[in-house]
């Protein structure tokens, strides 16, 4: 008998949802607010799908993204990206998002010093307002939100969110990850779709299913959020190339996989690679080398040499945003209204979870696409 890989199994997007994979995304471009991006396979190849890169903290637009150094920034605004409409490149195709032809627009809001302002945000969505008939963005992804406390700088945020629904596009918010937490602009914008997160347990047996720990109340302007809820744990997103991280996936997973004469020689080679200790580059003990690695594998939640698993009401949005792109493409005639209703008409409340923390329940993708046809007659 071959011995249990250590690397996590991580359900696709696909299988997760049980999804009806039929529309791509085809034809919409969905616009990412997030901290920052870098170039990744998964959205550049085998055709570059990235629209353009827009600097809404110093308000600069480039046709392409900046080869720059990558940064801690870069990481969560990549990963939001591809869980939205990555097309899964580096893994043949297995984890891919939900809209895979969709173009996509990254606009980066974090600053140098690694925060998120208001004034930033809203010029996020107001150039997104600008450049959406250029490219046909019908639906903008929001996981990230302004890091200023005070309650009176709600409102600019709240309305530019406004602003782009009355222009026909669906506007798609993580609702935060922290239950005791008010829910903060973006996702209190009342015409916004805020998203929580359920936790799936990384198996598809619907009884175990619960709630992920995300934000949740009723907001200052009295509406109820967060709308509905997605997968928020046990996710798939990309490990960013040409990182020590990536370079420490692969190593892992290569000794992983070895038989033992194979490790033993490897060991020395590959594990400089890793965050194991030097104490283990030499060791001869099996059972020491591979009880490290497993465990090394398990910390940083590696599937695969390029992905690992990641939690968090950020990629709970991105997977509403790729469904949302889906409907769009199946029929461009629908109103942010008529996506919202559709979404949350559809959703399955979780049971024995209060509305308040769960809003609608848990998006059904199958079921929100086959509303679609049926909506359509009802106008």
């Amino acid at each position: 008998m071959p011995r249990p890989l250590a690397v996590r199994p991580v359900l696709s997007l696909p299988v997760r949802l049980r999804a009806d994979i039929r529309a791509r995304g085809a034809g919409v471009c969905v616009a990412m607010v997030d901290s920052d991006f870098t170039d990744h396979p998964d959205l550049t190849q085998p055709t570059n799908r990235v629209v353009g890169y827009y600097d809404a903290v110093n308000d600069v637009h480039h046709d392409h993204l900046p080869d720059v150094p990558i940064i801690a920034r870069h990481w969560h605004g990549t990963m939001t990206a591809c869980t939205a409409v990555g097309n899964g490149y580096l893994s043949q195709g297995v984890f891919s998002s939900l809209a895979p032809e969709s173009t996509v627009l990254l606009i980066r809001t974090m600053n140098d010093a690694n925060r998120v302002t208001t004034d930033v945000i809203v010029r996020a969505l107001q150039y997104v307002g600008k450049h959406a008939n250029e490219h046909n963005i019908r639906v903008v992804n929001i996981s990230v939100y302004a890091d200023e406390l005070t309650q009176t700088l709600e409102h600019p945020v709240n309305q530019a969110v406004h602003d782009l629904v009355q222009q026909g596009i669906v506007v798609v918010s993580a609702a935060g990850n922290n239950p005791r937490a008010p829910v903060r602009p973006p996702a209190a914008a009342p015409d916004g779709l805020a998203v929580g997160g359920l936790d799936d347990k990384n198996t598809l047996i619907e009884e175990d299913n619960e709630m992920y720990h995300s934000t949740f109340g009723v907001t200052s302007m009295g509406v109820q959020k967060p709308d509905l809820i997605a997968p928020a744990i046990y996710l798939p997103a990309p490990i960013l190339l040409d990182t020590p991280q990536q370079a420490e996936a692969a190593a892992l997973c290569a000794l992983d996989a070895m038989s033992d004469e194979m490790l033993l020689m490897s060991a020395p080679r590959l594990l400089p690679f890793t965050k194991l200790p030097v104490s283990l580059w030499t060791s001869r003990d099996l059972e020491v080398l591979r009880a490290a690695i497993t465990r090394r594998i398990t910390e940083e939640q590696i599937a695969q040499p390029f992905y690992k698993m990641v939690d968090g009401t950020s990629f709970a949005a991105p997977i509403v945003t790729s469904i949302v792109a889906q409907m769009m493409a199946l029929d461009a005639d629908l109103t942010p209204q008529d996506v919202k209703e559709i979404l949350m008409q559809t959703a399955k409340p979780l049971p024995g979870v209060p509305h308040v923390i769960q809003g609608a329940g848990v998006v059904q993708q199958r079921s929100a696409l086959s509303a679609i046809p049926l909506h359509a007659h009802q106008h």
